[in-house]
């Protein structure tokens, strides 16, 4: 049987030596010595961070592993600014596709798993060096000048986990990002998993869906009032879940014109979709819609569930309000780039942990029931405590 994700976890710690030591080594010389402070403390201190202050985060965790604290936070601090937190991210993405490998405590959707790409801001430590990193805000009169950072994710909707993590300079190309997601996904789930993926209207655009295609994968994407207007304007209240056949002539292909390639493969594709426009009242009581392109067929959703699946995806953004307020990664361990990407990385692995921990103490339907999501919520605060 597999072991519980947790004492997995704590393995790794105890590997890092040998399994990771060549991703955790900035460079060559570091850690080839041992010292007072050992890879596996570095490690497990980083995903016991609480955000309190340098020495209470090391006082705290000294006490929890009863050992004596006979470093000084500088020298302990100095020793993580050699910890490549990429390594983090690697951990993070091995234990993932070790759940997808073997998926017993995992759940689907119809046969997929339901994932989302979203982006969220990060308010980062206001120095001079992360402002020029990363850039700052410029638009908002509650942060104006604060350092930010765009971060990315791609996360399974229903089993509560992130894939990929990128963390952008402020203001990040949306698309680029979810690009390399998409890749990452390939890499960790096994070749015949199907996944469908859910963006909001901001990841509108051909290139996205025709990357997803190439996979054989599935998606669904919110439209804006431009995007895929021609063929927007085939639906009508009689017809409102149409399959319409997209083409590219020279003037619509202009957008990607510095590449080629893509251009080329445009104008020799007729790209077969389903647009659904789905038909509500808003909270005055006029008649709104909302529309989406997707390749899902209508065996498996029809017009209504297009609209429920949507918003699966709203668990994306918890999963931003539980790193940020409930895991406090925003309260960072320093300064330095280096400590503050090391606790960005440490909070996913956290959540990720306290959501193979929840589930695997239930028992699962084989598709998520009506109380899933409100047992997963009540349970989380409580686990990232206890774990």
């Amino acid at each position: 049987m597999k072991s519980p994700f947790y004492k997995r976890l704590l393995a790794i710690s105890n590997r890092l030596c040998t399994d990771y030591i060549e991703t955790i080594r900035s460079k060559r010389s570091d850690f080839t010595r041992l010292r007072k402070v050992s890879l596996h403390d570095l490690f497990l201190q980083m995903v016991a961070n609480k955000g309190k202050s340098q020495k209470n985060e090391l006082y705290d965790y000294y006490s929890e592993v009863k050992a004596s604290m006979d470093v000084s936070a500088t020298a302990f601090y100095n020793a993580r600014m050699k910890f490549n937190p990429e390594a983090l991210l690697t951990i993070m993405q091995d234990l993932t596709k070790e759940e997808y490998e073997n998926p017993v405590d995992l759940v689907t959707l119809n046969g997929y798993y339901v994932m989302a790409v979203d982006g969220s801001d990060f308010l980062l430590p206001n120095t001079e060096k992360i402002r020029e990193k990363y850039g700052y805000c410029t638009n908002q009169k509650e942060h104006q000048g604060q350092a930010m950072s765009s971060i990315s994710t791609i996360f399974d909707c229903i089993n509560k986990l992130f894939l990929d993590v990128s963390i952008n300079p402020y203001k990040y190309s949306e698309h680029s990002s979810a690009l390399n997601h998409l890749a990452t996904v390939d890499r960790l789930l096994p070749e015949d998993a199907k996944y469908l993926c859910i963006f909001d209207r901001g990841y509108a655009g051909i290139r996205i869906i025709d990357q997803i295609m190439e996979r054989h994968q599935k998606f669904l994407i919110r439209l804006t009032a431009n995007s895929f207007k021609r063929e927007q304007e085939q639906l009508s209240l009689e017809s409102p879940d149409q399959w319409i056949d997209i083409k590219y002539d020279r003037a619509r292909t202009n957008w990607h014109r510095k590449d080629f390639q893509f251009c080329e493969k445009l104008l020799n594709t007729t790209y077969h979709l389903r647009f659904v426009r789905v038909y509500f009242e808003d909270q005055k009581g006029n008649e709104e819609y909302s529309t989406f392109i997707t390749n899902l067929p209508e065996d498996e959703f029809d017009t209504n569930a297009i609209a429920e699946l949507y918003y699966v995806r709203w668990d994306i953004e918890t999963s931003y309000r539980s790193l940020k307020s409930q895991l406090r990664v925003e309260e960072f361990s320093g300064n330095r780039d280096v400590l503050i990407r090391q606790d960005i990385y440490a909070g996913a692995i956290v959540y990720n942990a306290v959501s193979m921990s929840i589930t695997e103490n239930k028992k699962h339907q084989p598709a998520p029931h009506e109380r899933y999501k409100y047992d997963m919520q009540i349970n989380r605060n409580y686990a990232i405590g206890v774990l």
